[in-house]
Parts: C-alpha cells; sequence; structure tokens
C-alpha cells in the first residue's frame, strides 16, 4: 500500500507539472488555479473505457503521468486516494456519471466507475439540451458549495452525446494559527510590470516550516491547515519579476522534494488575501501533451456502452475556484468530459521573512496524496497605480 501510494503521489506530481506548464503557456499572465487531481480522475475515468494495449490507452497513461498501464491498477489507485480523502471533513469530492437515456454502460465500465472512483450513475436526455445542462450544473454546484456555477453550457449537449463524466472537489480548510484581522492593511503588492496594486495584505509572525532555496531562487512558506494532513505551499521569487523564471525551475523539482527542505523556524509573513476564478476548455492542453486520439475517428472506447457505437471525447471543460483571507482557504473545482457519438535551507536562528507582495506560486498539498490544487497569483484585485495614477 505504501508503495501504491508513492507511486501516485509521484503520477500525480510529474502530471501536475506538465498541466501548470501548460496552461501557463496558454495565457502566461493570467491568474491561475487549477485542481491536477480533478483534472486526472475524470480522465482517469475515461481511460476505463479503453483497452489497455490500445493506442488510445497509451496516449492516456503517458499524458496522465500513470505509473501502470493497466485500467485495473489505475482503478485501483484512484480508489486508494478518493477512499482516504473521504475521511477528510475539509475535503469533499464527488465523481458523476451522466448516461444518455436508452443507453446502458457495460458492467465492468459501470462497476468500475462506482466501486473504484465512488461515482454515481445517472440517465438523462442530452437531446433537451438546456435541461440536461442545467441537471449536471445543479449537481456540481450542490457537491461545491456553489463556488462552480455553469460548468456545462447547453450547447455542449446534443442528440448525438452520449456520456458526460464529471470530477467535483471542494475545500475549505481553517489555518491552524489563523492571521490576526486586525494586522490586515491595505499595502502593496508590486507587479512584474513595476505598478503596483493597493492589496488587503495580512501580516502574522509565528513560528512557519520554511526555507530559502538558492537552486529556486525563492523562499517557500508551508501554511498547514486544521485537523488535515493538508497544507498550503507558497512560493516566491527572491525577485518582483522572477515568477516566470521560476516557473521553468519548477518543471524540475518535485513538490516533495521541496517540502522536505523546509525547515520550522520564527517567520515575519505577509501574505495578500486573493480570490481567484478559472475556466478552461483543456482540449487543447491535452492535444499538446499528446492526448489525441479520444478526440478524433481514431478514439478506441469499446468498453463503454453495450451499444456498439464509435464516441469520441468533444469537451473536456475544468473550472476552479480559491479563497485565501485570514481564517483559512476555500477551494473548489470541477471537470467535465463529454463524449459524442462521431460525428536547501540555511539553519539560521534568525527570524526569516517572507513578503508576498509580487507574484507568487502555490499549491494545496497532501502529505500522503500529493497535489489537490495549484496555481499562480499574478494581479490581485484592488487600485492598480502606474505613474502616480490610479486605476480601479
Amino acid at each position: 500500500m505504501e508503495s501504491e501510494r508513492k507511486s501516485f503521489n509521484s503520477s500525480l506530481d510529474s502530471f501536475s507539472r506538465k498541466l501548470y506548464n501548460q496552461l501557463v503557456n496558454l495565457n502566461p499572465t493570467q491568474n491561475l488555479i487549477c485542481s491536477p487531481l480533478s483534472i486526472q480522475t475524470c480522465v482517469g475515468m475515461l481511460r476505463m473505457g479503453a483497452e489497455d494495449d490500445s493506442d488510445t490507452a497509451k496516449e492516456l497513461d503517458e499524458g496522465l503521468s500513470f505509473s501502470s498501464n493497466k485500467a485495473t491498477e489505475i482503478a485501483n489507485s484512484f480508489n486508494n486516494v478518493l477512499a482516504a480523502y473521504k475521511h477528510y471533513s475539509v475535503v469533499k469530492m464527488a465523481n458523476k456519471m451522466y448516461l444518455m437515456k436508452n443507453y446502458e454502460a457495460l458492467k465492468e465500465f459501470h462497476d468500475t466507475l462506482t466501486e473504484k472512483f465512488h461515482s454515481e450513475a445517472e440517465r438523462i436526455d442530452f437531446s433537451a439540451n438546456n435541461e440536461a445542462a442545467a441537471t449536471i450544473n445543479e449537481w456540481v454546484e450542490s457537491r461545491t458549495n456553489n463556488l462552480i456555477t455553469n460548468l456545462i453550457s447547453p450547447n455542449m449537449l446534443d442528440q448525438n452525446t452520449r456520456l458526460v463524466l464529471i470530477n467535483a472537489i471542494h475545500f475549505k480548510g481553517e489555518w491552524i494559527d489563523k492571521f490576526d484581522e486586525n494586522e490586515t492593511r491595505i499595502e502593496d503588492f508590486h507587479l512584474e510590470n513595476e505598478s503596483r496594486v493597493r492589496v488587503s495584505m495580512m501580516n502574522a509572525s509565528n513560528k512557519y516550516y520554511y526555507a530559502n532555496l538558492p537552486e529556486l531562487d525563492a523562499k517557500v512558506l508551508r501554511l498547514p491547515y486544521r485537523n488535515t494532513n493538508l497544507f498550503m505551499l507558497f512560493v516566491l521569487p527572491n525577485i518582483y519579476t522572477g515568477l516566470k523564471q521560476l516557473e521553468k525551475k519548477l518543471q524540475t523539482v518535485t513538490l516533495d522534494d521541496i517540502t522536505r527542505k523546509l525547515v520550522s523556524r520564527k517567520v515575519f509573513v505577509k501574505l495578500p488575501k486573493f480570490k481567484t476564478e478559472y475556466s478552461q476548455e483543456l482540449t487543447p492542453i491535452f492535444k499538446e501533451l499528446n492526448i489525441k486520439k479520444i478526440f478524433n475517428s481514431q478514439a478506441e472506447l469499446p468498453k463503454m456502452l453495450v451499444v456498439n457505437e464509435s464516441i469520441e471525447v468533444s469537451h473536456i471543460i475544468h473550472k476552479a475556484f480559491i479563497e485565501v483571507n485570514e481564517e483559512g482557504t476555500e477551494a473548489a473545482a470541477a471537470t467535465a468530459a463529454v463524449m459524442v457519438l462521431r460525428s536547501l535551507p540555511a539553519h539560521d536562528p534568525e527570524p526569516q521573512t517572507f513578503h508576498a507582495d509580487h507574484p507568487f506560486f502555490y499549491t494545496i498539498y497532501d502529505l500522503n496524496h500529493g497535489c489537490l490544487f495549484m496555481g499562480k497569483l499574478g494581479l490581485p484585485e484592488g487600485t492598480i497605480i502606474t505613474d502616480n495614477k490610479k486605476m480601479d
């Protein structure tokens, strides 16, 4: 079990870094929040519809960084993680399979999704696309504390839609050491273009796990959540314009490696309150990861439906949300796959400073199971000050 856990953690870490890199390349200046686990889980359910020795399976296994190329082993690894998260009061995760009415999933596919991916199944009339989209979106909202809305638009569904696979995650964690609201002040957040944003900056002084890592040219801070193994990891470049270089360096190290280098010490922390919403159609991302066959007539997914029809993926949509404040963090994400009929630290006793007053990378990370959410903050909400002029 321990080796399986480490294997899954390594797989998720590898996929997370590839995914983050592609999303940043798509829009380098945009604030980002995503859940690699949500995306990997959703497309992992899709993988159960492919034969192990098919080209479709090989593309998915490699692109998703799975440590095994056998569906049964992949399913078991997800079962272990999803079962573990069920014991976390701060994390709610749910999977769902919507099937076109009058269609039936093959027993093995249905049973695997139910037993290993803890997925519910429901029949729906996709040809009534407005009603179908509303039904799916209501389910997603109910599983994400109403933070993820309108995941599916009606124009994604029609009479040729056969299957929609959904993963939804909601996380709400309290810091073990909450920030004192009385210490939150309006301060400057420096942008890469030398402008500044006036933000609500939280302030604290406490013992935290921290490191200044020369190999990343960045400081790292870990803030733990109450009653869980989850924590938020912030990686702050040493210079205001250093995020782009940091992102390149993060491709060469694992999050596990970084967390092992942290040491407990007194740190003066400045951290902006922030909120980010993000939405992305992932089809171009998957194609960049060389997952291409599922999107066209070459898709080999014979293990899904009783009816002998060729199906392909028309959309993979991901939406995510995060809010960080004095109390803690609330985050949510949902991913949908729609299938259609083919048409090192110095031991310094001196107090350290971690002033997140310029763009940084962050992740919500589980000691046992890896990355739950990851993102970056480049432009927080607030009044922008440029050349002595204010812009709201």
